[in-house]
């Protein structure tokens, strides 16, 4: 998916002469009202509803108090915005600042394409403190200390349920989602009964394909990776344990259409009543809580934590990192729109209010009372087993081929309605980590 970049980082401001006992010059750490009018070019993806709207907003507001900086936006579709980034740093026509899914990093900082935060920027943005502990993961390079991107906002997922399906079957929340066992049960009470499709999970067209079934490998004691990201292991006892669970899952209790389909269409069929159990980021939260006119909202819906496998209870937990391109010619200016979308209100109205995203800023998660809200508060006890993959430069390359693996276990699914045969699930696996093996090896 992204592709080898050949980038030079280039100077971004200006140095003193050079001579032996010369450095060159801090870069600013902020773009004085005296300075001329610039242009930053910002790329985004669609965070939430209204998303191009809502971003703007936040210009305008930047603007407001900084006239002389002009932030020119453009938003990328998720699936593409990997490979439109990569195309432009190396064509040279990359932006000043970008989004950035937490997993690109490792790729773009090792071709050369980000300009590392200095230790008094990131001072400037409130320090690693003022952010979600856990965020900082992805923020550089694996074996790196180099901070190529700074947290925007953070994504954990989170089991919804149909308050009125679990409430028909005397099932208490507590305990129908305890555990994987707990959770098939569950599955399986709601299924008898008939009256709606007990799971509701995307399938193969989802840009989510990797991160849905990770949980589940990592509940099982497996992994992707060995530990210093070098060597495939989705073929380890472990990790087939992990899949084998999540597509019995899928093939016994998921609405069979919804396998060929996306996130946007599962939330919809949560929403429209069509099915009981469904797991998704914060961002659904701010969705049902606006569509309270749709079926199976007007039923009652709530979140848990997802449930405990038999060797831990964890959650994907990703989003997005903000960072500055090397070429980019206005890093001042730049640093300052970081800032500002780091900083606390802007936090708060566009990433709770606009996007119904998790913040990446404490201050903002603990000012808009998300750790104690009933709704919310799934989210914020999945942070403290979330786990993110490791910042290698081949995770592109590595997320692409399991995508394409792990899809075609959805299409055996759907053509069968069964779970794919213990011996076929290994050879597939065993063939996933022959194909991740071949993306680290071609890593530049």
């Amino acid at each position: 998916m992204s592709a080898a970049l050949l980038v030079l980082p280039l100077s971004l401001v200006g140095t003193t002469a050079c001579t032996k006992e010369s450095t060159p010059a801090a870069a600013p750490l902020s773009y004085a009202a005296s300075e001329p009018p610039v242009t930053i070019k910002f790329w985004f993806m669609p965070n939430g509803l209204n998303a191009e709207q809502s971003m703007k907003a936040e210009t305008e507001a930047f603007h407001r108090l900084h006239p002389n900086i002009t932030v020119q936006l453009r938003m990328l579709d998720w699936a593409a915005a990997l490979t439109m980034i990569s195309t432009a740093v190396g064509g040279g026509d990359a932006p000043d600042v970008a989004q950035l899914g937490t997993t690109w990093v490792g790729d773009l900082t090792k071709s050369g394409a980000l300009q590392p935060y200095s230790e008094a920027e990131i001072d400037s943005l409130g320090g690693q403190a003022a952010f979600v502990p856990a965020s900082w993961t992805s923020t550089k390079p694996a074996g790196t200390d180099a901070v190529t991107a700074v947290p925007w906002f953070v994504d954990v997922r989170a089991l919804f349920y149909r308050t009125d399906v679990l409430r028909r079957l005397g099932l208490d929340p507590a305990k129908a989602f305890a555990d994987w066992n707990s959770l098939e049960r569950t599955l399986a009470a709601i299924k008898r009964e008939g009256k709606v499709a007990p799971l509701g999970q995307p399938g193969k067209n989802d840009w989510n394909v990797v991160h849905n079934v990770t949980p589940f490998i990592w509940g099982a004691g497996g992994d992707l990776l060995s530990a210093d990201g070098t060597a495939p292991t989705l073929s380890t006892p472990e990790a087939i344990a992990g899949v084998d669970y999540y597509q019995r899952l899928m093939a016994n209790y998921n609405k069979r259409d919804l396998l060929a389909k996306d996130s946007d269409a599962a939330m919809a069929s949560f929403a429209d009543g069509e099915t009981a159990v469904l797991m998704q980021g914060p961002d659904a939260v701010s969705r049902f809580r606006t569509g309270t006119d749709r079926a199976g909202l007007r039923s009652g819906w709530s979140t848990a934590p997802l449930p405990a496998g038999p060797q831990g209870r964890y959650t994907f937990l990703g989003g997005s990192d903000l960072a500055i391109f090397a070429r980019s010619a206005h890093h001042p200016a730049a640093l300052e729109w970081v800032r500002f979308l780091t900083g606390a209100e802007s936090q708060d109205r566009y990433a709770v209010r606009a996007a119904g995203i998790w913040p990446a800023r404490l201050e903002t998660v603990r000012a808009a009372a998300l750790d104690t809200d009933p709704v919310y508060r799934a989210f914020a006890q999945a942070q403290t087993f979330g786990r993110q993959y490791p910042a290698v430069a081949a995770w592109g390359d590595i997320e692409a081929a399991l995508t394409r693996d792990i899809s075609s276990l959805w299409e055996f699914v759907m053509a069968t309605g069964k779970p794919m045969p213990a011996d076929d699930l290994r050879r597939l696996l065993l063939s996933a980590d022959d194909n991740v093996r071949t993306a680290i090896v071609r890593a530049p």
